[in-house]
């Protein structure tokens, strides 16, 4: 089709009765992810550049993965030379989750993790202080910003026009269909656009 695809493999390895998000039915242990994660970047992923299939490795988000997940596979995307994505900053109890359990934001803990990098790039990007967004640019940080989702879900609106003015890496998404009945990017660029204005002139 000519469709440049960067796949990801996503991951989740905290389940309800550990304290996290999703059933215990749909998560696995670290090995298992970790193995798995090297065995479809060794099979799938093409290095060179404007290649049309990259991969890239994606636990889900700090409420369904563990620190040691996070850094572990942090270390394993760079010894293979791929990206790392997540989902974070999408909504208030996200991060008064990550304070009540680790003593600080998403951002910070991601910081602590390894997780900061022009290697990474997280969806949505809300709930970000003055200073996390000077982060995010200094490190070259991307977001993926969903509009659509975030409205659908009242998350809030990502900074946007904060994130350019600083030099913050910006794309659009879509989010997952769980969160966005569309999946229409080309509707994203229009309800960016037309939110951003309304949001901040």
């Amino acid at each position: 089709l000519g469709i440049r695809m960067h796949v990801s493999r996503g991951s989740m390895s905290r389940s309800q009765k550990d304290g996290g998000l999703p059933p215990d039915s749909v998560v696995q242990t670290t090995e298992e992810i970790l193995g798995d994660s090297e065995r479809l970047v060794k099979k799938y992923h093409d290095p060179k550049p404007y290649s049309m299939r990259q991969v890239a490795l994606a636990p889900c988000s700090p409420f369904s993965v563990t620190p040691e997940l996070m850094k572990q596979t942090a270390a394993l995307a760079r010894e293979l030379g791929v990206r790392l994505h997540t989902h974070l900053a999408e909504t208030k109890d996200e991060e008064a989750y990550v304070r009540e359990k680790h003593g600080m934001t998403p951002l910070e803990l991601m910081e602590s993790l390894d997780w900061v990098g022009n290697d990474v790039w997280y969806a949505h990007g809300i709930h970000f202080s003055d200073r996390e967004l000077e982060l995010l640019a200094k490190t070259g940080t991307g977001i993926c910003h969903c509009p659509i989702s975030n409205m659908k879900l009242s998350s809030g609106v990502a900074k946007v026009s904060k994130m350019l003015e600083l030099d913050v890496p910006v794309g659009l998404g879509v989010d997952g269909s769980a969160s966005n009945d569309g999946s229409n990017l080309l509707e994203v660029i229009r309800v960016a656009y037309l939110l951003h204005r309304l949001h901040d002139g």
